[in-house]
Order: structure tokens, then sequence, then C-alpha cells
């Protein structure tokens, strides 16, 4: 069984918390210094998204996320083997102190056990997916206290964090084998083991 906790409601009340709701176009407004990387929104990464998709970016009240997994076990090192594994978004339009509260990382919903995922997290992944491709095509309207008017807000996830096993189940990339890297692909310098037969 998966409960889906949706995400478009809890990023609408933040638009409609008064402390909360004047931070949320910080990602624009912060004077940057440059050469250094202060906030997600100096990465490279975060530019490459705006100049592709220009209209979203035009519209600093548009909610950009980040998505982090990974799987742990519920009993520790006692009991019964048992792996979980929750989904988490983080809206980075926030402020550095306040991106990273825990009050700011939303459970999107948990993978459950009692076993790792493996090849079928896009099965459980169903519903989130579904809601952010209407957040992002259509969005949401949103009252926003600070402006004290109503918008269309949009989301978009610009990036996954996780370590690099985790990387092949939420982009379906193998991160095995001979092309294990998404980045060198076929220029790998990847070599099998003489005795283990293991590709490294």
């Amino acid at each position: 069984m998966l409960i889906y906790f949706p995400i478009g409601p809890r990023l609408q009340r933040l638009y409609v918390t008064k402390n909360i709701a004047e931070h949320m176009t910080w990602h624009r407004e912060h004077p940057g210094t440059e050469g250094f990387m202060e906030h997600p929104s100096d990465a490279e990464a975060w530019m490459h998204f705006d100049n592709t998709f220009h209209e979203f970016a035009s519209k600093p009240r548009n909610v950009r996320l980040g998505l982090c997994t990974d799987g742990f076990s519920l009993f520790g090192h006692f009991g019964q083997s048992y792996s979980c594994w929750p989904v988490i978004l983080t809206p980075y339009n926030l402020p550095l102190w306040m991106c990273m509260k825990k009050q700011f990382m939303f459970i999107s919903f948990l993978m459950p056990g009692p076993k790792n995922p493996k090849g079928n997290p896009d099965i459980h992944m169903q519903p989130l997916i579904k809601e952010l491709l209407l957040l992002w095509e259509v969005g949401v309207k949103t009252y926003n206290i600070a402006q004290k008017q109503n918008f269309t807000m949009k989301v978009a996830v610009i990036w996954t964090i996780s370590d690099f096993p985790v990387y092949d189940k939420l982009s379906g990339w193998m991160t095995a084998g001979r092309l294990a890297c998404p980045y060198h692909m076929e220029n790998t310098k990847s070599f099998r083991l003489k005795h283990g037969n293991k590709r490294c």
C-alpha cells in the first residue's frame, strides 16, 4: 500500500503564510557574489534551466524543487531486515537559512518495504509524476499574501539528490557495467577485474 501526500497544497500554503511568502522570490532578488555559489540559484544547472525554459524562469513566484530519496532500515541492526524509501521534495525559492530546515522538506510518499524497490520505483512514483506534470503544464491558482493577489503557480523539479546506486532507480540510467558514468559514457575508463570478473 502506498500513501501519497500531494505537494501542491503544501506549496500553496507557503504563499499564504506571510513571513514565508515574502521570501518565496528570494532566489531572484538575492545579491550573489561573483565566483561563489552561495545558494542553489547560483549553480550552473539552475542557470541552464533558466536559459532553457525562459517563460517559467521569467516568473519568480514559480517554484523550483529538488527531489531526494534513499533507503533506510527501520529496525537498524536489530530485528528483521526491512527497507523503507522516503521521497522528499524541497523548495529552493527560499533563502539558504530556510530552504534546508526540516519544515520545508516535504515527504511526498514512502516507498514501502520490506525490500529495496529495485527496478520499479517508477510504479510508486506515478502519483507524484502525475501531479508534477499538472503543476508544470497547467499550474494551480494560488493566493500570495505578501502581494495580496492571486497568480498561477507552476512547479518544476530541477534536480534530484541521491547516491549513485539510487541515481539508477530515479533516472533509469544503468549505473553498473561499462557505461556506468552518465557524464563520460563510452569514454569511461572501465575495466574488468582479472580474477573477480567484475566491471570497475
